[in-house]
């Protein structure tokens, strides 16, 4: 099955009540807000194939400060042994914005992809060169920031 990525739309305080859940439990937690009907998009496996495109960096070593990095993984994350973070709805519209300035037909074009594979970017199988995969995993993470930011929801950001 292999690590996907889910990032929901959840109230103000829904994300932070994970700072009181066991680590161990954190997916099962992610799982029940997902379950509540909380507005989600899911990017399967795009998730660091997308953080490296933006950054250079594959996900599992996020840069901190930086909007497209935690465009990605969240701005806060939360100890887990699975990628769990949540960005406050306060700190969507910089995200948004520098989403929005990305000219993601001119990164897709210099692309290369055996530097993902060089990189160790998963999920290791870029020989395919998936550039509409991407594009379609980028408009989704632009959308719902963009939802969230409209309905004045946090984003949770789920990778497991």
């Amino acid at each position: 099955m292999g690590l996907l990525a889910v990032y929901a739309g959840v109230p103000t305080g829904v994300a932070d009540r994970l700072a009181d859940v066991d680590p161990d439990d954190a997916v099962e937690y992610v799982e029940s807000v997902l379950e509540s009907g909380a507005p989600s998009v899911d990017i399967d496996k795009a998730w660091d194939g997308l953080h490296y495109l933006l950054t250079g960096r594959t996900a599992t070593d996020p840069i901190e400060d930086d909007a497209l990095s935690e465009a990605v993984v969240g701005v806060y994350a939360f100890e887990s042994d699975d990628l769990v973070g949540v960005t406050p709805h306060d700190e969507l519209s910089r995200i948004i914005d520098a989403l929005e300035a990305v000219d993601l037909d001119a990164l897709l074009h210099a692309v290369d992809f055996p530097a993902f594979t060089a990189a160790e970017v998963y999920p290791e199988t870029w020989a395919d060169e998936p550039a509409d995969w991407l594009r379609a995993a980028f408009a989704d993470v632009l959308n719902i920031h963009r939802l969230c930011q409209a309905d004045r929801l946090d984003l949770l950001v789920s990778i497991y």
